[in-house]
């Protein structure tokens, strides 16, 4: 088969490369030094291997399997591949340096394929182990998670979802338990909440971190390397182009002449790969680092990883050590500003961050939230009063134009006011944005590409990277030093899910599905009746 560039499958453009200016994440207030603009080379090598594209979580897990595990061929010699890794801005600067740093499996998502729910598992127990071993400083800590539903629809999906699994997977059932109890939903700290899934598998970190130290072993242990690795920063990659059987990766500072390929690119992939435009959107994310209200530091502070669903919500939710600031880690509110097909990380929407430094006053339960100040009597109709509405007028001379409309008799009365909160939102000491890759089949994408030879993706992680990035990694490293093996040898060997691997047939089913923008907007509708009927006035009017 000819290597070629496969061309646009549907309605969606090619989406933009990352923005040369992004916003000031929390994860990178203590960037490394060695991979600060680092350049393993003053120029760009002319030929490579491997040209791994993308620094994050997912191209530090191929870019260490490839030379760590050793490499050989079907005749068992060792290959020492050549490994040039190239970065648009700085090291780890995409998605995993901007994230909500929880690694949280969620087991019930896919009720009839279990193995996805091992896999994140796997995932899971690889980095604990890893981070253990390596003695890795990124504030890994185990505990609780906490999934809290806001939605009758959602905690209705998730009760047939859990019943399902009881046949599929029981092991997982024992993993996990749905709470609605309203005493134990105010101990977990979500009194609103309608009910929670809570499991004991779940962890906070610091993911930039964790990605620098793999980057820097793989710079400073060349001599207990199977191969070479060569990082270049500050290096977009402008085009791909087939050269016979290998690749011509242009960047502004030159080409590399590649044997194989990895787009580790995840939101960005259809920038290099137009093929993907339908089926990997970018979409927006923000993230907030709150500053501990008194009631969330201390024996009082936050014990477990959040995760908040509902209709058009998806929040999370982490606290640092208190030794270390204790900052509250929260994002989301996608809701609230423009996300889906956004590439730009360079700005904050206000309106998002208004509702991230304010919302956990409220849905935390804390007492700040209910410290009044400003408080006195209020004077108005008692028609006006019994029926919660506003009332415009006091006095018979001068009745109210609700006393009006029903024909009522305008009498005054007065009751005392409890002013307005003391403590209505956090201070933020940072606020930046992200691009998530969304997938339209809502599952990542490993695998060769078809219609290609050599090139290979591993992308499409839909805002759930962290318990899925490190083994995806693993199976397209496999998949590039064992070029021999069957895909499913490799996906059995890792653990992946098979309806993770690309394939034609794979991607004919994901194009007859709604397409990521429409089916966001659908679910945003949603949230939006949903406060609409929470707003409506209590009265029989509108």
């Amino acid at each position: 088969m000819s290597a070629r560039r496969p061309g646009p499958l549907g309605n969606r453009k090619p989406c933009d490369p990352p923005s040369e200016k992004s916003t000031n994440s929390f994860w990178h207030s203590q960037p490394s030094p060695l991979l600060t603009a680092h350049r393993s080379t003053r120029n760009l090598p002319k030929t490579a291997d491997v040209v791994i594209i993308g620094s994050g979580m997912t191209g530090a897990s191929v870019a260490h399997h490839l030379l760590n595990d050793t490499n050989r061929d079907s005749q068992g010699k060792e290959k020492n591949p050549s490994v040039v890794m190239l970065e648009a801005r700085e090291a780890c600067w995409g998605a995993t340096g901007r994230n909500g740093g929880h690694c949280q499996p969620v087991l019930f998502e896919h009720p009839h394929d279990p193995s996805i729910a091992h896999f994140e598992l796997a995932n899971f127990h690889t980095l604990q182990n890893l981070i253990e071993t390596k003695t890795i400083d990124c504030e890994f800590i185990a505990q609780p998670g906490v999934r809290a539903i806001y939605s009758s629809q959602v905690l209705t999906d998730i009760e047939l979802a859990l019943l399902t699994i009881q046949d599929t997977a029981p092991e997982l059932v024992q993993m996990m338990r749905l709470v609605t109890s309203k005493s134990e939903l105010e101990s977990l700290r979500i009194p609103k909440a309608m009910g929670a899934v809570v499991t004991s598998i779940a962890a906070r970190m610091w993911p930039y971190k964790f990605v620098s130290r793999i980057l820097e072993d793989l710079l400073t242990s060349s001599e207990s390397l199977s191969g070479t690795f060569n990082l270049q920063t500050l290096t977009p990659v402008q085009s791909l182009a087939p050269c016979e059987d290998r690749w011509t990766v242009r960047t502004p500072r030159g080409t590399i002449l590649a044997s194989k390929v990895v787009l580790a690119t995840n939101a960005y992939t259809s920038h290099l790969l137009p093929s993907f435009s339908d089926l990997i959107v970018p979409c927006r994310g923000q993230m907030s680092a709150l500053k501990p209200l008194d009631s969330v530091v201390g024996e009082r502070r936050l014990k477990t990883s959040m995760g908040f669903m509902g209709e058009g919500v998806d929040d999370y939710l982490i606290q640092r050590p208190d030794e270390r600031g204790g900052e509250l880690m929260f994002g989301g509110g996608r809701q609230y500003g423009p996300s889906m097909g956004v590439t730009d990380d360079g700005e904050i929407d206000d309106e998002t961050a208004r509702y991230l430094r304010s919302n956990l006053v409220r849905t935390l339960g804390l007492p700040e939230g209910k410290e009044m100040e400003g408080g006195g009597r209020m004077v108005v109709c008692q028609f006006c009063r019994m029926r919660k509405v506003r009332c415009s007028g006091v006095s018979p001379q001068q009745p109210c134009t609700n006393c009006v409309a029903f024909g009522a008799q305008c009498r005054s009365t007065s009751y005392k006011t409890w002013g307005t909160p003391k403590h209505k939102e956090f201070q933020a000491t940072h606020e930046w944005t992200g691009i998530m890759g969304f997938s339209r089949d809502e599952l990542p994408w490993i695998g060769p590409v078809p219609d290609t030879r050599n090139l290979f993706i591993a992308a499409g992680f839909t805002g759930h990277g962290m318990p899925n990035t490190w083994l995806c990694g693993k199976a397209v490293a496999l998949m590039v030093e064992r070029s021999e093996r069957s895909l499913e040898a490799v996906a059995e060997e890792v653990r992946l899910p098979r309806s993770y691997l690309v394939s034609k047939g794979r991607v004919a089913r994901a194009m007859q599905l709604e397409d990521v923008g429409a089916k966001d907007r659908a679910e945003m509708e949603r949230w939006r009746r949903q406060q609409t009927k929470a707003d409506r006035p209590h009265s029989g009017y509108a």
